[in-house]
């Protein structure tokens, strides 16, 4: 089975990757699982760790 390569640039995963997590962090919030506010803290938490 032969699968074909797709090339894509940085910029376009960067956008792509920016918009899932845009996504993702609007949901949580419209479905009350999480504030915005907690959303940050959790990812400079993250941060932190992986530092």
């Amino acid at each position: 089975m032969s699968e074909k390569r797709v090339t894509v640039s940085v910029e376009d995963l960067t956008l792509s990757n920016s918009l899932q997590l845009t996504a993702l962090a609007e949901l949580l919030e419209e479905k009350g699982i999480m504030t915005r506010l907690e959303i940050l803290c959790r990812m400079n938490e993250i941060r932190k760790r992986k530092g």
